[in-house]
């Protein structure tokens, strides 16, 4: 006897249909799911003290590995081998670093503006991120100054497919 396995939803799935009365935050997060929209981050702003998604260990913790690991070579084998080290691992981190930092930043900026209205609002108080329409990049809106929910009554507020588009294969209307 085998059991068949479900396949997980998918975020737009668990949301369900449009059921007309969706708040703000639920326009721009089911707008975002389906492509209508381009989700910016402000690195610059979020990537400090302050930021409700910064984490000092992600930037310095490295940072120091890097340092120990080049001391503690320098004290047990040799000053050469230590700056042969600090010169290889310093590249290594001017390369690979700003890579993992950005990609771990955006994954909690992800997680905390679509998570729950409280986390948007406070990214968009502390102004790190935007949303534009991905058919129009011109109409855009900014954190802090711009009015998000606004923006998503006036530009969102949209029926999740247009009448008569096709329906996917395996999807009744």
């Amino acid at each position: 006897m085998s059991a068949k396995k479900e396949e997980p939803l998918s975020p737009l799935e668990e949301l369900g249909p449009r059921t007309g009365d969706e708040t703000p935050h639920e326009l721009i997060y089911r707008s975002y799911l389906l492509g209508r929209i381009h989700f910016g981050t402000k690195i610059a702003i979020l990537n400090r003290p302050g930021s409700p998604v910064y984490n000092a260990y992600e930037n310095w913790g490295p940072i120091a590995l890097i340092a120990f690991v080049v001391v503690y070579t320098m004290l047990t084998s040799s000053i050469a081998a230590g700056l042969t080290l600090l010169l290889v691992l310093a590249l290594a981190g001017v390369m690979i670093l700003p890579k993992w930092v950005l990609k771990k930043l955006r994954m909690r900026v992800l997680e905390q503006a679509f998570g729950s209205e409280p986390g948007w609002s406070d990214l968009w108080k502390h102004g790190g991120i935007s949303i534009r329409l991905a058919a129009d990049p011109g109409v855009c809106c900014d954190g802090p100054e711009g009015d998000w929910e606004s923006f998503a009554r006036r530009h969102l507020d949209l029926p999740d497919e247009p009448e008569g588009a096709p329906q996917p294969a395996g999807r009744t209307a």
